[in-house]
């Protein structure tokens, strides 16, 4: 009996994270409203002030992340291929990184390298509505949050590479 009541319990709750999933496709989300991304000014691992209006004309793959959180450092390699696949003056990604840095961050970058910049925070995410880390944004050339993706994906993947070509080429062709 016990059996048979467990099984009730857990079916559905298997059956909506599936359809969670499925949902999504382990892609991005759409953003319902496409509202402005909140502008920024941070400091870069360059030792430069960064904006997001100096960088407004292109995509851009806003990854918020960290140095203790494993599913970001997981993530990070697909988030360089994806980088070196697309980066060009339509397209590129930024790592945004919450919490303490940049003795931190060069640490972890001296046994992982990426080639993206990497900028320091520690409230943007508020402004964001980042629920968790990792979050990635996809924001418009136009500044316009189009999607989001919490949680840990694989951006290098086929339909990933598919997903975000056919978006840049449908914005590039209009």
């Amino acid at each position: 009996m016990k059996k048979i009541l467990s099984l009730f319990i857990l079916l559905p709750i298997l059956f909506v994270s599936y359809n969670n999933v499925k949902a999504s496709g382990y892609l991005m989300d759409p953003m319902p409203s496409h509202d402005r991304a909140p502008e920024f000014s941070l400091m870069g691992m360059d030792e430069k002030v960064h904006t997001l209006k100096s960088l407004e004309g292109k995509f851009l793959l806003v990854n918020f992340w960290a140095t203790w959180c494993n599913p970001c450092k997981a993530e990070m390699p697909t988030l360089e291929a994806i980088h070196k696949r697309f980066d060009n003056d339509k397209f590129t990604v930024i790592g945004i990184h919450v919490g303490p840095g940049p003795e931190n961050i060069r640490n972890y970058l001296d046994i992982s390298p990426v080639s993206f910049p990497i900028f320091i925070d520690m409230d943007l995410e508020y402004d964001w509505g980042v629920p968790g880390l990792p979050t990635t944004f996809l924001i418009s050339p136009k500044g316009e949050m189009l999607y989001r993706a919490v949680g840990k994906r694989d951006f290098s993947s086929p339909k990933m590479e598919l997903f975000f070509s056919k978006i840049i080429d449908d914005h590039f062709k209009k």
